[in-house]
């Protein structure tokens, strides 16, 4: 059973959507270090990808990864992301997919 966060040292972290919508609500990464993420689309057939945003969903753009259909995962190199900001993880394709990203 997924847990409701992930995280740790070592700078890769991992998401999967299953049922369209996210495995986990919170994900903590280190703050103002790059990261990898690997994305998970566990959804056969249908498209997913993971962008981040600052403050909100629709807030500005930090992050974009490709979109991709199920079965298949891809690794996307995320830039590091400011402390004291405020993150969002969605996906573009189905936007009730959603997060929060917490910087440690």
């Amino acid at each position: 059973m997924p847990s409701d966060t992930a995280g740790g040292a070592g700078g890769t972290y991992t998401i999967v959507s299953v049922g369209v919508k996210f495995d986990l609500t919170l994900l903590e990464v280190e703050a103002n270090k790059t990261f990898k993420l690997v994305f998970d689309n566990q959804d056969a057939g249908i498209p997913h990808n993971v962008a981040i945003h600052e403050d909100t969903g629709t807030g500005p753009e930090v992050y974009l990864g490709e979109i991709f259909n199920g079965l298949d995962e891809r690794i996307y190199d995320v830039p590091a992301l400011t402390a004291g900001t405020t993150y969002v993880y969605i996906c573009t394709v189905h936007p009730n997919m959603l997060g929060t990203i917490t910087l440690q």
